[in-house]
């Protein structure tokens, strides 16, 4: 899969981008190799609450929140678990 960095916009395979683990120990993308992006364990284990994200995995745009229920929000979080950080 194709991941892009958020602040210089390179775009490579995943294998391209070095890796760390977050304090769940899943893997992360910790910097970028073209430029000085980066981000801790900590920033990563947090991706799922939203926020500004260093690097995206190049798919689908992030589900809208049609409501306000548990059930309306999920797919949006369960979307932002996934991200690549």
């Amino acid at each position: 899969m194709k991941v892009k960095c958020n602040k210089c916009d390179h775009v490579a395979d995943e294998v391209d981008f070095p890796k760390g683990r977050d304090f769940f120990q899943n893997q992360y993308i910790s910097r970028c190799p073209k430029c000085d992006n980066r981000q801790s364990p900590g920033d990563a284990s947090m991706r799922m609450f939203g926020g500004d994200r260093p690097f995206e995995y190049v798919r689908g745009t992030e589900p809208e929140v049609k409501g306000d229920t548990i059930s309306d929000v999920l797919p949006t979080v369960m979307h932002r678990a996934g991200e690549a950080s």
